[in-house]
């Protein structure tokens, strides 16, 4: 699949995109544009500051060698840094809150097959990609109009580049507000940690107190966060609202690591396909 090298892409364009520095919060900020283009570049993307560094080296099924604060036990900021859940994960849902808009994504990934991207903006619809061994097919938010191509074209590259990178800043969130560990919970059959949280992270904000829409600290409302992240450092979900006089500033995100099996879409026509 080419999931692994979009995702390489999305990466490399997220850092190039980024403003240098040391230490400092990760800001989303609000995405423009219309639709992804078929052509593998995103016309919505957006930009951030500094992201989060790694502080551990992930292993090929998601663990990290330094899990935080102590062992066998990761940190927010480690496990959604580390723990590259769009690798890993077999579904992947995301809306990132940005005011008074939203973006939606959600990701099927079987673990050796078919590829579902689905890529929704209010101003643009739904844009799809369904990528298999054989060809790709990526639908048109806008228009509906369906376009195919071979395993190896850039056909609708950049609705997963646009979805991913969507997903990268829903987890940036992790790091605007503070975390305090309340607790555990089952998922899945597997025990895993809940992390809450009620306030800013003051230290990582005085890095940039213009977050995402230009409120300043002191206009923030209330603080809502939520995340949940496996022994194993694996995340299952975040979720970080922000309440402004401008809306909701914040992220929802779980990932799903079960084997599943993704059905042809209905706005597919295989005979179309190469």
């Amino acid at each position: 699949m080419r999931k692994a090298t979009v995702v390489v892409v999305a990466v490399v364009i997220l850092l190039a995109g980024c403003s240098g520095g040391g230490g400092g919060a990760a800001s989303p900020t609000e995405e423009s544009g219309t639709d992804a283009s078929a052509s593998g570049t995103p016309t919505d993307g957006g930009s951030m500051d500094t992201p989060m560094e790694p502080t551990s080296t992930p292993t090929a099924d998601g663990d990290e060698t330094d899990t935080g604060s102590g062992p066998g036990e990761p940190t927010p900021q480690s496990a959604a840094a580390n723990s590259n859940p769009l690798d890993n994960a077999t579904v992947t849902e995301a809306t990132v809150y940005n005011g008074s808009q939203q973006t939606d994504v959600l990701i099927r990934n079987e673990t050796a097959g078919a590829e579902l991207v689905e890529y929704t903006r209010p101003s643009t619809g739904t844009a799809s990609l369904y990528t298999t061994d054989d060809y790709v097919a990526y639908r048109n938010g806008t228009t509906g109009n369906v376009e195919y191509g071979g395993p190896d074209s850039y056909v609708g590259t950049g609705v997963s580049i646009s979805a991913e990178f969507t997903v990268i800043r829903a987890l940036l969130y992790v790091d605007l507000v503070e975390w305090e560990e309340t607790g555990t919970t089952t998922v899945d059959g597997e025990s895993a940690l809940v992390f809450e949280s009620d306030s800013l992270n003051q230290t990582a904000l005085n890095e940039d107190p213009n977050f995402e829409t230009g409120s300043q600290q002191s206009a923030v409302q209330s603080v809502d966060g939520r995340m949940v992240i496996g022994t194993d450092g694996r995340v299952h979900s975040v979720n970080v609202q922000i309440e402004t006089p401008d809306g909701t500033i914040g992220s929802d995100v779980s990932f799903g690591y079960d084997d599943i099996t993704v059905d042809t879409p209905g706005w597919v026509d295989e005979s179309q396909a190469p």
